[in-house]
């Protein structure tokens, strides 16, 4: 591992992409291989895919473009993760999976869990049915893991940027990095 004061000093001459690409680049390498395993041969742990890929999605929001909460879950989603059909607009029903994994996260029983539910069945994403929203969370999951595919849109992050925001994203990754 490099050491920190050499890493934090490359971080600081580098151009802003490289913290960017320094941590893009680590979430597949290192996060996402426990994701992966939360929807693989019917070992479901639903509720910590969940969690993961929400922080990942709200770690993209706010280190490259200073937008937290609900309002940075959706744009990560928005930008990196929807589908083209409808049931695959995962950004439509962020405030409520945003909701729910804030129960799960930090009080395990709240009321919208009666307005979520999962269906590792169906053949959508997801779909209301009366006054619950059901998710297939392998197909969420998916969607997800797609973002840091190959040829992922994540990759092409720079191209959704101006130049004034790469050097604020820098900054704010550089000030947390060296905070933590």
């Amino acid at each position: 591992m490099e050491e920190k004061e050499k890493r934090i000093k490359r971080f600081e001459n580098g151009c802003p992409t490289e913290i960017i690409s320094t941590l893009i680049n680590s979430i597949p390498n290192f996060f996402n291989n426990e994701i992966r395993l939360t929807i693989k041969d019917d070992n479901y742990q639903t509720s910590l895919m969940f969690m993961g890929v929400h922080a990942v999605a709200l770690t993209i929001s706010e280190g490259l473009f200073g937008v937290r909460g609900l309002d940075g879950y959706r744009l990560f989603l928005e930008t990196f993760m929807d589908g083209d059909t409808p049931d695959t607009k995962f950004s439509a029903i962020a405030g409520l999976v945003h909701k729910w994994r804030n129960v799960v996260a930090h009080q395990w029983l709240g009321s919208v869990g009666h307005s979520i539910g999962y269906d590792y069945t169906m053949n959508l994403g997801w779909e209301k049915r009366g006054e619950v929203t059901y998710i297939n969370p392998r197909i969420y999951c998916e969607h997800y893991l797609k973002v840091f595919g190959s040829d992922g849109p994540i990759y092409s992050y720079d191209k959704k940027m101006t130049t004034d925001q790469l050097e604020a994203a820098h900054e704010r990754l550089l000030r947390k990095f060296i905070q933590s």
